[in-house]
């Protein structure tokens, strides 16, 4: 663990170089980078600044820390700036306020350039401010529980956040106000602090002002506290939308009176203004107008009649107070002002990381999110203010990746009057926008998935609508429902689902995806092709068995049995595939090509591997082209063509598609090591390495370290060795790739001597079906015991 805050310290190395240990954090916080950009950002006064970072990196690596080629450096390790920023940017404040020991880097002695220095305090102040943000939020939630005095102690632990700088303006009246609400005497430190910004800070009661549902709407404050003499302003939003909060803010910062809607006894609502009701409309309107309040009249709706006509009648009066009315329609007659609340923003909710996404902004899930409530509880008591049919369509709209009202109105089966009607509440709820996105709409799918049985109706009423790809999740959900007739919709769509997952180069989630789908033979067919592209050939095989011997289905196997060494089989399959469409042919004759090539009949290879390209390419199948043409590469190379030029033109068709690309480096390594040229073949398997780590493809990762590994067991480079055999290791585990996981285990034995460890990669060979390797692993055992005495 690299430790960076309160100073800098590698845990258990006993190293203390302060350059070296600010360029680990560097790489921990920015990713891999040029090593001639970080030689000139370390050492811009050296001599030679190449020849310094050499020097540190060198260190580095034999900590197990830092790793290098030519041209990039990077780092594998743990960092506590990286562990807290990632903490606190996923919500776990609590967390992450836990590592902050101190300012990051503090107390650094060494001289630094100008913009390595700027940096420094970048990271220290950003790191700093996400702190001080974590206390604050978790001060709000206090608040909002009304625990104001655990509030105030957070607020002041946000205040004295170590090297935070100074606090903004508009940062101090929220402070002071939860401060306030814990009776904190540091209020009284932030009212001087404003003062000599010119601020003034108001000294009223705090509480109701920490209420969350007012987070973000700033603007609509500042509009509203400037609202001119005799001016009436309408605040229109749906239920939950935050009007009482906005309301309840106005008060505390104006004095206007607050007096939230009441129904049952005439003039009830204006009551605590009026103190009597006696008297008659007239003369009750009379004294309404003598008063000259400021009046913030919450809930129109909900107010008695009596009370709605008396202030329609002052409206007319045209009184010198201000009067803030809220509701959720549209104002009962002229305003000067019309102030309409939405969702909140991700720019309004920028300060909570994660808020936006799990509540789309609406005001009254994000007062809940930062309670810590249940969401859908939230959710369920707007939901029910809404007609069934509302609700129905709401539901339908929330299981939809993509929003789409004519979808929903099928599933629910709305004529277009009703859908309309359904519409309209759900936009004045401020549950959905015009194109039918629901906010919140994670908590929108726990509420629908409380519900499963009008999930399961919902559901298949889309997914019939659908393309198969889109389909698929919804017929999953609607399992319990799915008819006969809808089997077919279902299988295209297991199918269409399963063909992009490999496309995108995620073959083993698709064959587990295809698992669970109803048996057919064309997806057997094709989760038999996903295993084979995940390298389980044998599992693959095991999904054939039932197949019919097509020709289609005879070139996988042929493909199958070439894998798993059994090379006779898989040329007779072949053969018998060539009979098939071309799909069939190109298959087969890239297997045969293979078996050609292994023989060392070379000729015979480089043409089967062009008819195999040449094939795909009629069928505009690219990355099996491109395979094909890298088997065509190996073949060039071993007639004598020099390995570079062999390979020159996969490399360079691939350039768009890294899977292709890490495959031809790691076999251009191959070659470059068969050749003797070790050096070089070093080089290809780590550009091999850091394609396939950009790409995320696991399998080729973890082939790549282990051959790069091997390499540098045989130069003598034995530490660098260990570290990318562990590496490939832990990528083969991850990806499920027993054969390069075997690989890797066998050369981790070999390096350090251990025998069991030996015995346990000839197991995971056995295990896995690969009788070869585990042959060729007991040989190599046998020899290094022989020389071992």
């Amino acid at each position: 663990m690299l430790h960076t805050l309160g100073g800098l310290r590698l845990e258990g190395s006993g190293f203390s170089r302060e350059k070296p240990l600010l360029l680990l954090a560097y790489l921990s916080l920015e990713g891999p980078r040029l090593r001639r950009f970080l030689a000139e950002l370390f050492w811009p006064e050296a001599a030679d600044p190449l020849n310094s970072l050499a020097v540190a990196l060198s260190k580095l690596r034999k900590l197990g820390v830092a790793y290098n080629d030519e041209s990039r450096a990077w780092v594998d390790l743990d960092c506590d700036a990286l562990a807290l920023q990632d903490a606190l940017r996923a919500g776990r404040w609590e967390e992450g306020i836990g590592l902050y020991r101190g300012p990051f880097a503090e107390g650094l002695k060494e001289a630094l350039g100008p913009e390595l220095e700027e940096w420094v305090l970048e990271v220290r102040e950003r790191l700093a401010l996400e702190v001080r943000q974590a206390h604050l939020v978790l001060a709000e939630r206090a608040a909002a529980q009304a625990r104001f005095a655990e509030a105030a102690a957070r607020a002041e632990q946000a205040y004295r956040v170590a090297a935070a700088p100074p606090l903004e303006p508009e940062d101090l009246p929220k402070l002071h106000r939860l401060l306030l609400a814990g009776a904190h005497p540091l209020a009284e430190t932030l009212e001087r602090e404003a003062r000599e910004l010119g601020l003034r800070l108001s000294r009223g009661v705090a509480p109701r002002s920490t209420l969350p549902g007012l987070l973000g709407r700033v603007r609509e404050l500042e509009r509203l506290l400037n609202t001119p003499e005799g001016d009436w302003v309408w605040v229109k939003g749906g239920a939950g939308m935050g009007k009482s909060a906005l309301l309840r803010e106005l008060e505390a910062r104006t004095g206007w009176l607050y007096l939230p809607a009441r129904s049952g006894l005439p003039y009830a609502t204006l009551e605590p203004l009026l103190e009597s009701v006696q008297g008659g409309e007239e003369a009750l309107l009379r004294r309404l107008a003598s008063l000259g309040e400021s009046l913030l009249v919450d809930g129109w709706e909900q107010a008695d009649p009596e009370s709605q006509r008396l202030l329609s009648g002052l409206r007319k009066l045209r009184p010198p107070g201000r009067v803030v009315l809220a509701g959720q329609g549209e104002p009962p007659f002229a305003v000067e002002a019309l102030l309409e609340l939405g969702p909140l923003s991700q720019e309004d909710l920028v300060g909570l990381p994660g808020a936006f996404e799990a509540t789309g902004g609406l005001p009254v899930l994000v007062a809940a999110w930062l309670r810590g409530e249940p969401l859908e509880a939230a959710l369920e008591a707007r939901l029910w203010a809404l007609s069934e049919e509302a609700r129905q369509v709401y539901m339908a709209l929330a299981l939809l990746e993509n929003p789409d009202l004519l979808l929903a109105r099928g599933a629910v089966g709305l004529n277009a009057t009703a859908m309309a009607q359904a519409v309209d509440e759900l936009l004045a709820a401020g549950l959905i926008d015009l194109n039918g996105s629901v906010f919140g709409r994670e908590a929108a799918l726990h509420y629908v998935a409380e519900r499963p049985a009008q999930e399961a109706r919902l559901s298949l009423g889309l997914a019939r609508q659908l393309r198969p790809q889109q389909a698929l999740p919804l017929f999953r959900r609607a399992r319990a429902l799915i008819e006969e007739a809808d089997k077919p919709q279902m299988l295209q769509a297991y199918a269409a689902w399963a063909s992009e997952l490999i496309r995108r180069g995620f073959p083993k989630r698709a064959a587990e995806e295809l698992a669970e789908a109803p048996p057919h033979p064309e997806l057997s067919l094709l989760r038999a092709r996903a295993l084979e592209r995940a390298g389980m050939y044998r599992e693959a095989l095991e999904a054939m068995r039932f197949l019919p011997e097509t020709p289609e289905h005879l070139a996988l196997k042929a493909t199958l049995f070439y894998r798993l060494g059994r090379a006779e089989e898989a040329q007779e399959a072949a053969q018998k595939a060539l009979a098939g469409g071309i799909a069939a042919r190109a298959e087969a004759h890239n297997t045969l090509g293979l078996i050609l090539l292994a023989r060392g009949e070379l000729a015979e290879a480089s043409a089967a591997f062009r008819r195999a390209a040449a094939l795909w390419l009629g069928l505009g199948d690219e990355g099996r082209r491109l395979g094909a043409l890298g088997n065509l590469a190996i073949t060039r190379a071993r007639q004598g063509e020099s390995a570079a030029e062999a390979f020159a033109e996969v490399l360079q068709a691939a350039q768009d598609n890294p899977q292709v690309r890490a495959q031809a480096l790691i076999n251009l390594g191959k070659e470059l090591e068969r050749k003797g040229h070790l050096q070089e073949a070093l080089h290809s398997f780590l550009q091999a390495e850091q394609v396939a780590l950009n790409s995320g493809n696991l399998k080729q990762l973890a082939l790549a370290r282990n051959n790069a590994g091997a390499l540098q067991h045989i130069l003598g480079q034995l530490e660098e060795a260990r570290n990318l055999y562990y590496r490939a290791i832990a990528a083969a585990r991850e990806a499920g790739e027993a054969y390069v996981l075997a690989l890797a285990l066998s050369n981790l034995a070999e390096l350090e001597g251990d025998l069991e460890v030996w015995q346990e990669a000839i197991a995971v060979s056995e295990n896995a079906g690969y009788l070869d390797l585990a042959q060729q692993q007991r040989e190599q055992l046998r020899a290094f015991m022989e020389r071992s005495g």
